[in-house]
């Protein structure tokens, strides 16, 4: 059973909380240890300047994005899931419908998996140098790896169960969808 077959099984209001505890934590938390980490072997192989870089907007980027989930988005769907669970109507989003953002944030799934698939090229598949000395350039290549796994299960997760069940909450819930 893959990971997406194992999170289509939980209630959308325990995918939420896991996103937000687990994705969105974990993002911010190893993100910029990461970072930092990347940053100080570039010092010593400017052969890794454009992922730091690359790195760098990633994370500054993804923190905008968790953010407006955090603020904006999920709580709109939490009220959707409790509506539904107490059958109650709920009043449409503030600007008509969650599809809006729902396709911004899949855009920006797009542009991160993107950044992402350049880093892996940029760094031969997250694979040190030939002859490499230096033992944390593979370890901080490992994480960066981890790092991209994690966002490709945070995308997956959003974007094939999250995110439609939401829509689907709304379209049976908002009288004016």
């Amino acid at each position: 059973m893959n990971v997406i077959e194992t999170f289509e099984k939980w209630d959308l209001d325990l995918l939420i909380d896991y996103d937000l505890k687990f994705h969105h934590r974990n993002t911010r938390r190893y993100g910029e240890k990461i970072l930092q980490r990347l940053t100080a072997l570039a010092q010593q192989h400017t052969e890794l300047n454009e992922v730091v870089e690359l790195f760098r907007n990633s994370i500054q980027d993804l923190d905008m994005h968790c953010m407006k989930e955090e603020n904006v988005l999920y709580p709109y769907i939490q009220e959707l899931f409790n509506a539904s669970e107490t059958q109650q109507p709920v009043e449409a989003f503030h600007c008509g419908s969650i599809q809006f953002p729902i396709n911004a944030m899949m855009a920006a799934h797009n542009d991160e998996t993107g950044r992402h698939n350049l880093i892996g090229r940029l760094t031969n598949n997250y694979t040190a140098p030939e002859g490499t000395q230096d033992g944390e350039y593979q370890k901080v290549l490992d994480d960066l790896r981890d790092f991209r796994d994690y966002l490709h299960e945070h995308v997956a997760v959003e974007n094939e169960i999250i995110f439609p069940r939401a829509l689907a909450l709304e379209a049976a819930n908002v009288a004016s969808c």
